[in-house]
């Protein structure tokens, strides 16, 4: 073939390519073009957050894969680069974002995409270094064809110190950094990874809160372990008051020493789930909003410390009603039954086929070795012939605890397994009784009679029942639909985790036997022996009802575990120990001594005051008519009467008999008065928090109407302050109703502002900290607190002076200012305080706009 020809054949074929091209429609061209992305690090001085605004702009062709996934998302695709702080995925506070913007000039022309999104970084105080990390892979994977595959991506951050610049770098000035990259490159399989990637430091000084924390699980532990000891104490000091005067001190150690190794327990966390081969476990952490990982994930209750509490603890409480029932040690058979649990597990495990391991059979010989050899040596070597009665209830007692800490360390104590079976079901439920065994022996020395065999059986299987029926129901129903069971909480094992229902059961009944066991023994001039120390008890039920359902997740928390700690120590300073003595005569003054000893007071009163009147008017008459003799006759006419001690401290006795006593009412209707007193004191307060505010600790699922009881309690926790005031009145510190109330309000003020501290500053409990919230909250509840004590001591000064027949203006000086501004100013600017946080909690703070759902989440590829 000539030149000429092999010329035209080759024009022949380039016009056919150029016709062909033509002829190609415009789907099948790319988007063309570069796609830019500015990622701007700047301070919002408003939130005090460090604030990260991307702007994308990129065009895609009109009839490609791209557009066709834009128009059904909705929304364009950017991203492209990471967020990091410290090496990890940065904590969001919020997000706002501007509808997409996209242009189409014709039919066949490129579509342009511009959208715009903003990341609000959790708030933190002092240095604030930001990694801005490129994605270059993630951008191509997030982009279909027909979209560009050449970007600008420009990290801008005035204000911003730049450090520890990786990559090829474009361009680079002060403020700005700049990169080109190809997505086609990146999605090369064989393509190397490069790295680009920019620090930005600066320092800025925060006024608000933080809204991240790094909460610790050594944290937690100690918070428990405060919570723990605060409910021992008063724990202690009313199995010593029951068991009596002798070995007073072991009775204290004893509890102490339980309370101690309750809290060692909850060192033993959930062991990781043994899972088949074919399952996986994945981790899901959702940081928006939130101050770092949620407290579940950071510590949850293990079948260890399950099992001490619900098994360990409850056996040593029923084996103490029975000594307390007898005054012996329990029986044999009584010990037997509950040694025989544990064993009785293990056949049923074994029945289902699962045999402890080497590390399990050691445990339980350890268990054995351990309870012979305290059997041992406290039959054989101890010369108290008390210890070598008790010596076989020891034994028991470590066998009980030992094999509960081996139990603990069994896979079906702690597994989340969807498919266990009956026999594993029942080897768990065979160790829940010991509490309902417990809670049904204390119904005899609460009632002064024990009920008969059939009552107590009823009893029994009906508490048993409430404490693990939500569990069994889980397991025997079926699985909820698409996926969704709302009774997966429940589906978890007894003994693990933050189940609300057997705490809060534990509690209502312990409160209805509390009272039941004070108003039995609370008739007129009767005065039982254990009261003192219940009324302690009381005082720590209400505040761990104060924000809703006690439980494990609320004792964990800083602020309800300080609250019981700080109320079991103050009860030492409301009701002193070893004032039921004394307290038990204030008790028994009829109405008709009251009467007396008021009128004394009153005359004595009237006698001091007019002698202090006649020193200041006896100047003048000395100087004019009146003789020294006269004088002195008038002057000794005129002293208090009494013999013991100086006149001050006589004046001082005679107010202490006339306004300490309860006016001959019976202690069970002072509590209940004081009761209704309270609750109707702090009604406004309470119906507003029922109303506006959810209880706190409650879990996914409250059957049975859990959420109202919570709330119910929440409500009528003021009701308890006011029992334990009017009940044992006599013996609260103080002299006057208002002197009792006022160490009262002491005790009580810190106690229920203290939860309200993490609740509303601490980002691991509140998404968004406050420092006016915080106000609101604390100032509201103190100053109800001090409404609520006011109150009572002020209305209980009036019945006693009802009760003498005088007025109250007799007993309390109206005409003296300080008389009258000291009570009811505090009562007074107490309800003004807790009204206005409570306004400016609710009206002054301005009502949160609904977050946008975020187009991409913090790591945005």
């Amino acid at each position: 073939m000539s030149g000429r020809t092999r010329r035209a054949v080759v024009g022949v074929l380039l016009l056919f390519l150029a016709c062909s091209c033509l002829a190609v429609p415009a789907h099948a061209r790319g988007g063309g073009g570069t796609g830019s992305i500015t990622v701007a690090v700047g301070w919002d001085r408003s939130r005090q957050e460090a604030v990260v605004k991307e702007t994308c702009r990129y065009e895609v062709a009109a009839h490609s894969k791209a557009a066709a996934a834009l128009r059904k998302d909705g929304a364009g695709h950017c991203g492209g680069y990471d967020i990091l702080r410290q090496g990890r995925a940065a904590d969001l506070d919020g997000w706002s974002n501007r509808p997409d913007t996209v242009t189409q000039a014709e039919p066949d022309a490129p579509l342009r995409v511009r959208s715009s999104f903003a990341y609000y970084l959790a708030r933190r105080d002092g240095a604030q270094d930001l990694r801005i990390v490129l994605d270059v892979k993630g951008l191509a994977e997030a982009h279909a064809a027909g979209s560009p595959t050449a970007w600008t991506m420009r990290v801008s951050a005035p204000k911003w110190l730049a450090t520890d610049i990786r990559g090829p770098v474009d361009s680079q000035s002060a403020d700005a950094v700049v990169w080109r990259v190809s997505t086609v490159a990146a999605a090369s399989k064989k393509a190397a990874a490069v790295v680009r990637s920019v620090t930005l430091v600066r320092t800025e000084v925060t006024t608000r809160p933080a809204s991240e924390r790094a909460q610790t699980r050594g944290e937690m532990l100690i918070v428990f372990a405060l919570a723990v000891c605060g409910i021992g104490l008063v724990a202690g000091l009313l199995v010593a008051r029951l068991a009596g005067r002798a070995g007073l001190r072991r009775w204290v150690g004893g509890t102490m020493l339980l309370a101690v190794v309750t809290s060692m327990c909850a060192w033993f966390g959930v062991p990781k789930p043994v899972l088949s081969s074919n399952m996986a476990v994945g981790t899901i952490s959702l940081t928006i909003g939130g101050g770092g990982p949620p407290p579940g994930a950071v510590w949850t209750p293990g079948p260890v410390l399950g099992l001490w509490l619900w098994f360990v603890l409850p056996l040593a409480g029923w084996w103490f009603t029975r000594r307390v029932v007898t005054g012996r040690p329990p029986s044999r058979r009584v010990l037997l039954t509950g040694c025989l649990s544990p064993v009785a597990s293990l056949l049923l495990m074994a029945g289902e086929g699962l045999v402890p391991t080497a590390t399990g059979w050691s445990g339980i010989g350890i268990a054995v070795l351990f309870a012979l050899l305290a059997f041992l040596t406290m039959r054989y070597l101890a010369e108290l012939s008390t210890v070598r009665r008790w010596a076989l209830t020891a034994t028991a007692l470590v066998w009980a605890g030992f094999s509960a800490i081996v139990l603990g360390r069994m896979p079906i104590m702690a597994d989340y397994d969807p498919d266990i079976s009956p026999w594993d079901t029942a080897a768990v439920v065979s160790c829940t009784w010991p509490m309902a065994a417990w809670l049904t022996s204390l119904t005899g020395p609460v009632l002064r009679r024990t009920p008969g065999l059939a009552t107590r059986t009823v009893c029994f299987f009906v508490l048993w029942a409430a404490l693990v029926s939500p569990f069994v129901w889980a397991r025997v129903r079926e699985g909820g639909q698409n996926g969704f069971d709302a009774w997966g909480t429940y589906r978890q094992p007894f003994f693990t985790g933050y189940a609300t229902l057997p705490l809060l059961v534990v509690l209502v009944c312990g409160i209805a036997l509390q009272l039941a066991y004070l108003l039995r023994r609370g008739a007129a001039g009767e005065f039982a022996q254990g009261a003192e120390p219940v009324g302690r008890v009381l005082l720590v039920c209400g505040v761990l009802t104060a924000v809703g359902t006690p439980t494990l997740r609320t004792l964990s928390m800083w602020g309800q575990a300080v609250a019981v700690l700080v109320v079991a120590l103050g009860t030492l300073l409301v009701l002193p120990p070893g004032t039921s003595v004394t307290g038990a005569k204030f008790q028994r003054v009829s109405r008709a001594a009251h009467a007396r000893f008021m009128d004394r007071w009153i005359t004595t009163q009237l006698v001091w005051d007019t002698r202090a009147d006649f020193q200041r008017a006896a100047r003048s008459a000395l100087a004019e008519d009146m003789t020294v003799a006269d004088f002195s006759d008038r002057w000794r006419g005129l002293d208090v009467p009494g013999r013991i001690g100086d006149p001050a401290k006589r004046l001082a006795r005679a107010r202490r008999f006339a306004l300490g006593t309860s006016a001959g009412a019976a202690p069970r209707a002072a509590g209940l008065a004081g009761a209704a007193a309270a609750l109707t004191l702090a009604l406004p307060w309470a119906t507003y928090k029922l109303l506006t505010t959810a209880a706190v600790g409650t879990d996914t699922l409250m059957p049975f109407h859990l959420d109202d009881l919570s709330k119910a309690l929440r409500f009528g926790h003021w009701a308890l302050y006011g029992f334990v005031f009017g009940y044992f009145y006599a013996l609260l510190r103080g002299v006057t109703p208002v002197g009792k109330a006022t160490f009262l309000m002491l005790v009580l003020v810190p106690a229920e502002v203290f939860p309200m501290l993490p609740l509303t500053v601490d980002p691991q409990y509140t998404a968004d900290p406050s420092w006016t919230d915080m106000a609101a909250a604390c100032g509201g509840v103190a100053g109800q607190t001090v409404v609520v004590c006011m109150g009572l001591g002020l209305g209980w000064e009036w019945w006693l002076a009802r009760a003498a027949g005088m007025k109250w203006s007799q007993v309390r000086n109206f005409r003296r200012l300080s008389s009258i501004t000291v009570p009811a100013g505090t009562v007074l600017v107490a309800a003004a305080t807790a009204f206005a946080t409570t306004v400016a909690g609710t009206w002054a703070q301005p009502t949160p706009e609904q977050l946008p759902q975020p187009a991409a989440a913090v790591s945005t590829k």
